[in-house]
């Protein structure tokens, strides 16, 4: 939308400065710069949040720092180790953070859990990322409608990874997601 709006202000201007000199206003193409120019800097501001949200400035320093931040920031008490030999792509280093993410939320939404852990290692070429939580367990793929653990196997089968879930009912919660890395 914001695009669209600068195209027009900026279509608009055009047609302003290409009448004759005597019905040229100065002060609507100065307005007409203005908007256009606050189009443009929302668009950037919002172009910006997109990126963040496919790659988030967290993994700019790799994948260990951002999930040790995300353990940090986590309401739930949460451990996290990383261990990698090689920086993953891009592609796997954004789905584990998101992946990661989304199982520290539900722990904390549906586990009862009192503390989770998070464990990254690269076994042969192979990247696995555990998360764990002393919670009540129960946790599947389809078990309400709309399921979380559904969406992230899909996300994750993008990269030819899978998901199991460890999580009998009475807990705990292992959750393990593999991707290949190549060697």
């Amino acid at each position: 939308a914001r695009l669209v709006g600068l195209a027009m202000s900026r279509g608009i201007m055009k047609d302003e400065l290409d009448g004759s000199d005597d019905d040229v206003s100065l002060d609507r193409v100065h307005e007409l710069v203005d908007t256009a120019h606050r189009e443009a800097t929302g668009t950037i501001v919002d172009l910006r949040d997109l990126a963040r949200g496919i790659h988030p400035p967290a993994l700019d320093n790799g994948l260990g720092d951002a999930l040790t931040t995300l353990a940090a920031r986590s309401t739930l008490p949460t451990t996290a180790r990383v261990d990698l030999a090689h920086r993953p792509s891009e592609a796997v280093e954004t789905i584990v953070y998101f992946c990661t993410a989304e199982l520290l939320t539900n722990a904390v939404k549906h586990s009862g859990a009192s503390r989770a852990s998070i464990d990254v290692r690269e076994v042969g070429s192979t990247l696995y990322l555990r998360v764990h939580d002393d919670g009540a367990g129960g946790a599947e793929v389809g078990r309400t409608v709309g399921s979380g653990l559904a969406g992230l196997a899909d996300r994750v089968a993008t990269v030819d990874g899978t998901l199991v879930i460890d999580s009998p009912v009475g807990g705990p919660t292992d959750i393990t997601i593999a991707i290949p890395v190549g060697s």
